[in-house]
């Protein structure tokens, strides 16, 4: 018995310190990987100049136009191509000047009587951020896959503290006070989507296992070599007059050849899924050649590698004789499977919808978790009378940093896409500066203020700041307020979200008030 109590012990010490010790990290990771599932709607949100999407040969022929305009001299071209999800017409050069570092462009898509979409990272900023925490690499994924660790393990102590595990499923008791509907609310929302936190957790650490595990890279490479005897090779005798030196890098590719090629790809492939990305390399060099990228079917597994592509002699514009895909070892395809699983490409808008709710769910599972551990300290401080309250506060103001404060830089960070001007040189990088400000000034009012205060005014300032977004949509996008009731469902999915959150940070704030108004003073404990 004692052995078993010791054991248990040991578990629920384990269970407390690895969820606090990273727990900041994860609830930032957890809030902006959540939203990361809608990384393609979120830009096109803050992209409103870009209301229709090209066909994807119109698109990409935009995309060409574009970079010999601007990168004639380049090396190499990508053009990254709308699809059912993404609005973005993107290109990216490689930067003569500054070796193989790329530039990129958001381009007008054909018919667009717009002006050129407003730079900014959007959607993609919240992904970078869930994995890069914004530090250089490679420390932010660093600390990212120890923070999943941490999770993982905590996952696993606590289902094993934990004895009645599917009885504190149905225990939610609201209406008390204390750290009881913390506790019931930690519970409910671990128990719920248990499955998908150990998949989410699991699936990170396999994600980036050559970064933690350099020595396993060698299981994740192809069992066997592609054959490479017939790559490269022609599949039609090319023109005489094409095999001659061009007198110009420029004129490796021209439009004529590009329309060849565009028409074999069309031909070829279907409408319904055709191309996604179009590479250009080794421009002004007998080896130029350009590689079409098809959009890929929905697959559970993620391996870039999987994509069926096209590709074409620089100097002729005819195909070549594509290599057979490589055979990927078992490491390799296990390891695609779960990148699949974690990024959820696969899902279609309703499992997305499912897979943010759970997001969400783990958000307040680490959240209520760093809440119960200021709980349950100040009990300790108030029955022992002890020191010991520096650690206590700073946990506890650096909890409000996270809970609220980082909610508040994200609505920040939507403010700003539509509040700097469309047309403002380096607007993408001003609103991760805005991003960063925002989240700075509640770190520095949670300091200042006493808990009980902060809390309540953060919440507060999160529901005006999402709640008002979309009349600052509004007014400053150029939808009229007569023609938004017909506009079409990603604005009023949007808009809806942000309603939404408005409100359940408003009640937050109400539910606290309320508390306070009763003597409970349940901020005062945090």
């Amino acid at each position: 018995m004692s052995t078993h109590r010791s054991f248990r012990s040991a578990m629920t010490w384990l269970h407390t310190w690895s969820g606090l010790l990273l727990g900041w990290v994860l609830y930032a990771i957890f809030i902006t990987g959540t939203t990361a599932y809608f990384r393609p709607e979120i830009t096109a949100w803050m992209q409103p100049e870009t209301a229709i999407v090209a066909a994807p040969a119109d698109a990409a022929r935009a995309g060409f136009k574009r970079l010999q305009e601007i990168a004639p001299e380049s090396k190499r071209w990508l053009v990254s191509v709308p699809d059912d999800r993404s609005r973005e017409l993107k290109i990216y050069w490689e930067d003569p000047q500054s070796g193989k570092r790329f530039k990129n462009e958001d381009v007008s898509q054909p018919g667009e009587k717009n002006s050129v979409p407003r730079a900014t990272l959007g959607g993609e900023f919240f992904y970078r951020f869930h994995f890069q925490l914004m530090l250089p690499h490679p420390w932010g994924r660093f600390l990212a896959c120890t923070a999943a660790l941490f999770m993982f393990v905590a996952l696993i102590s606590g289902i094993v503290t934990h004895r009645r595990f599917f009885k504190d499923l149905f225990l939610l008791r609201l209406g008390r006070d204390g750290r009881r509907p913390w506790l019931d609310f930690h519970n409910v929302t671990a128990v719920l989507a248990l499955p998908f936190y150990l998949m989410i957790s699991y699936s990170a650490l396999v994600i980036f296992t050559p970064m933690l595990m350099p020595l396993a890279a060698k299981f994740l490479v192809p069992a066997k070599p592609a054959p490479a005897a017939v790559a490269g090779r022609e599949l039609a005798r090319a023109p005489e007059n094409l095999n001659s030196p061009a007198p110009d890098a420029a004129s490796w590719i021209t439009p004529d050849k590009f329309e060849l090629m565009l028409a074999h790809v069309e031909k070829t492939w279907s409408t319904e899924r055709s191309v996604k990305r179009i590479e250009i390399t080794h421009r002004g060099t007998p080896q130029a050649s350009a590689t079409f990228t098809r959009d890929s079917a929905p697959s559970t597994s993620y391996v870039f590698t999987d994509r069926e592509v096209l590709k074409f002699s620089g100097l002729t514009g005819l195909p070549l004789a594509n290599p057979a895909p490589p055979v990927k070892s078992l490491g390799t395809r296990i390891r695609g499977v779960f990148y699949g699983l974690h990024l959820a490409h696969f899902a279609g808008p309703a499992l997305r919808a499912l897979f943010f709710l759970m997001g969400t769910m783990g958000a307040a599972m680490v959240g209520t978790g760093l809440v119960l551990w200021t709980l349950k300290r100040k009990d300790r401080l108030t029955e022992s009378g002890r020191g010991g309250r520096f650690g206590y506060g700073l946990v506890s103001r650096l909890n409000i940093t996270a809970i609220t404060g980082l909610p508040i830089a994200c609505a920040g960070f939507l403010w700003a896409n539509r509040l700097i001007p469309a047309a403002q040189a380096g607007r993408a990088d001003l609103e991760t500066t805005c991003f960063l400000i925002v989240w700075g000034v509640a770190a520095l009012h949670a300091f200042a203020r006493p808990a009980k205060f902060a809390w309540k005014e953060q919440l507060l300032a999160a529901a005006f700041a999402f709640g008002a977004l979309p009349l600052v949509d509004l007014l400053t996008a150029g939808r009229q307020l007569d023609t938004w009731p017909r506009a079409e469902g990603l604005y009023v999915y949007f808009t809806a979200a942000l309603l939404l959150l408005g409100a359940l940070f408003g009640y937050g704030a109400f539910k606290i008030s309320k508390r306070r108004a009763r003597d409970a003073a349940p901020g005062g404990a945090l």
